[in-house]
């Protein structure tokens, strides 16, 4: 008798255990109480993280539910404080390297930096439309995750003298996004909103080389089925180095720098009830080094084309030793360039795309603007 009730007793405790580690039973693929119930108890014993290993697996698997995840930090951080860090770089560049070739004999009525003046404004502005598609693999099941992101950054800066220049950008975006993480369950849709605030400075260090470096705080919110709501803080930094040389009407560039961007998530609230042991803090640094050939036509008109291979370190504290997206990629680009030189007004659009990750690919295309006075 005994012997009977201590079996009934050990099956009814495996019975409890596939019930909440199965994630069709815990309503996984939402994320509700229950799901970050199943995942507390993940993080206590593996058993209940099946069909995932450990729960690092089970955050990769849940992009929607855990912001600061490994595969969810690669597109939020990209696409957002990487994007700001490439608009401060660009307007930079153009400014310190703009005054030789024949863009800079066209600037000639010009006021700024490129007419040699010692002190002058620049007011810019940048739109980028960005997508990223993921589809990996943790444990048994292929997760799917699709993210598209908006994002609006404007700055505007000083020339404190010739050769130097300061400044502030701020930037907003908006993202929506779906995740599929089994091909048995049904898409879940989450929606990501932020803000950011970045100075910044750019030095002529010669005719034909400039560094810009900047740092930036922000903030972030990830809300998504169950009611679910998770708010983080953003920090980045970046320094890049450019050199722009031109031969007759053909510009080329080249430019080499570091960006860095961090996010700390809070702990999930359902509802507004928090859900204890869900904060995660993630972290991307990125290497890149990249090569522009750009074509003056005249009449205001530039076309280009660019390569760039991107290095990419990713660690995060829910998602340690899970990186399912990998560390390296192409980056090629196309775009044109215009100028309204004798009103001091600049603008393009180009068109970007990542290539070389075997579990992700990556477009945007991006519009900018910039005044000078």
């Amino acid at each position: 008798m005994n012997k009977s009730l201590h079996f009934l007793r050990s099956v009814a405790v495996v019975a409890s255990i596939a019930a909440l580690a199965v994630p069709g039973a815990a309503n996984a693929s939402s994320c509700s109480a229950s799901f970050y119930s199943t995942y507390q108890s993940c993080q206590s014993n593996t058993l209940f993280c099946s069909p995932y290993s450990s729960p690092e697996e089970y955050v990769a698997a849940h992009p929607h539910c855990f912001p600061g995840g490994a595969a969810a930090s690669a597109v939020s951080v990209s696409g957002t404080s990487f994007v700001q860090v490439g608009a401060i770089s660009g307007t930079i560049s153009n400014q310190l390297l703009g005054s030789s070739g024949p863009t800079g004999l066209a600037s000639a009525p010009l006021q700024g930096m490129a007419a040699g003046e010692k002190k002058g404004w620049n007011f810019w502005g940048s739109f980028a439309a960005n997508d990223t598609r993921q589809q990996y693999t943790v444990g048994p099941n292929t997760i799917k995750n699709d993210v598209n992101l908006a994002n609006v950054v404007f700055g505007a800066d000083f020339a404190l003298q010739p050769g130097m220049v300061l400044g502030i950008s701020g930037a907003f975006d908006r993202g929506d996004g779906s995740t599929q993480p089994t091909a048995a369950a049904a898409r879940q849709a989450n929606v990501l909103k932020g803000w950011s605030l970045a100075p910044y400075i750019g030095y002529q260090i010669s005719k034909e080389l400039a560094l810009d470096a900047t740092a930036g705080i922000g903030m972030g919110t990830n809300s998504s089925a169950g009611g679910m709501e998770v708010e983080g803080d953003r920090f980045f930094y970046a320094a890049n180095l450019t050199y722009s040389r031109w031969f007759s009407n053909l510009q080329v560039s080249a430019k080499a720098g570091y960006l860095y961007g961090e996010e700390a998530f809070e702990n999930a609230k359902i509802n507004g009830n928090v859900m204890a042991g869900t904060a995660i803090k993630s972290r991307l640094g990125r290497y890149q080094l990249g090569a522009q050939a750009a074509y003056w036509l005249g009449n205001g008109i530039q076309p280009y084309a660019g390569l760039s291979y991107l290095a990419d370190t990713r660690s995060s504290s829910g998602g340690a030793g899970v990186d399912p997206i990998g560390g390296s990629a192409w980056q090629w680009s196309v775009g044109m360039n215009f100028f309204l030189l004798s009103s001091g007004v600049t603008g393009g659009v180009a068109y970007t795309q990542e290539d070389g990750r075997n579990s992700q690919k990556n477009n945007a295309l991006t519009v900018n603007i910039g005044i000078r006075y």
